[in-house]
């Protein structure tokens, strides 16, 4: 009996020496609490730091990425490709019909080696009718959202940071000092059809040319800037360093050849016509806008008459009143050029 009292003794005593440990241990923790900060990676990302609007970013501001058409057809892929969906000028030339919203990255490569002269003009026109009427599209609704956020500002409301920031772009964009909503509004505004498609004709040779067709170049801007992708002419004079710029798409093309007319100082005439058509409430007029393009080519006044004449003979001045219609059709791709 006398080992079991030492026994129950024996763990009486182990208990109370355990029970001290786990109360030094507790008052040891509420005196002296550990880190218990998780070493797991955060949930919630810091904010990023505020940076200047990049040109890329400005590029993007009017631009897209529906454009369809991956590869390069063929002039025959793509005219079998356009009657199959139903597109011929005729009836958008009536105004019986509106434009389908086909985008076309390149102009066919074999277009060149067409033989009929009214089935290349054809193609041409279609290719590129679409792709100015999407980027006429792109500027009123930019028009629409300067004059929401003019009238937020002048009945005193305070912009939020994202438009803000998007004005401060478009004002970039547009080479427009002290934040004049007027004078942004004068060169934020459309190229008629008739005068793009002339224009575009007449400086690619009617997307022949070397640099429509390894740079989608349909306009043969100049562009000094080494940021810039181009293509060296041949021939350039000694000393010169202009390159003649080239675009990932035909859409790019022409966004940069209406930026050049929007904002370039020898096009203000162009500006005020149009400004003044506004007002008057005309229809823009390709044809008389074409007036003002002397300053366009050394050509001077020769030049316009050439853009006239294109204009007559394919009777351009009828797409001005063209129109997109709402369904955005994709056009199965073919394999790239090689």
């Amino acid at each position: 009996m006398a080992e079991v009292h030492q026994s129950k003794g024996f763990q009486y005593g182990v208990l109370s020496l355990l029970g001290i440990g786990f109360l030094t241990v507790c008052l040891s923790q509420f005196f002296n609490p550990v880190n218990t900060e998780s070493m797991a990676p955060q949930s919630v990302l810091p904010l990023p730091k505020s940076k200047t609007v990049s040109k890329a970013g400005i590029d993007a501001l009017e631009g897209s990425t529906d454009l369809v058409g991956k590869g390069r057809f063929s002039a025959s892929d793509l005219d079998s490709r356009f009657k199959q969906i139903g597109y011929d000028l005729d009836p958008v030339l009536e105004g019986d019909v509106e434009v389908p919203r086909v985008f076309v990255r390149y102009l066919p490569y074999d277009l060149s080696r067409m033989t009929e002269t009214e089935e290349r003009k054809s193609i041409f026109f279609r290719t590129l009718l679409p792709l100015v009427l999407k980027v006429n599209e792109e500027i009123v609704e930019n028009r629409k959202r300067v004059w929401r956020l003019r009238h937020r500002q002048t009945m005193g409301m305070v912009l939020q940071a994202k438009d803000r920031v998007w004005l401060d772009a478009i004002f970039a964009r547009y080479k427009v000092k002290g934040r004049s909503f007027d004078r942004l509004l004068d060169k934020m505004d459309v190229v008629p059809a008739s005068l793009a498609l002339a224009q575009a004709a007449e400086e690619s040779g009617w997307g022949t040319s070397r640099f429509a067709r390894e740079g989608n170049a349909l306009f043969g801007q100049w562009t000094f800037n080494p940021d810039d992708d181009g293509i060296v002419p041949t021939g350039r004079g000694e000393g010169k360093t202009h390159r003649i710029r080239s675009f990932d798409d035909l859409a790019g093309s022409l966004r940069a050849y209406v930026r050049n007319l929007n904002t370039h100082p020898a096009y203000a005439k162009l500006r005020g016509m149009r400004k003044q058509m506004r007002q008057n409430h005309e229809d823009f007029s390709g044809y008389k806008l074409a007036l003002t393009l002397d300053k366009y080519s050394e050509r001077g006044e020769e030049y316009i008459t050439s853009i006239h004449s294109i204009m007559d003979a394919n009777q351009l001045q009828r797409f001005d009143g063209a129109t997109l219609d709402d369904t955005t059709i994709e056009l199965p791709t073919s394999k790239p050029l090689i």
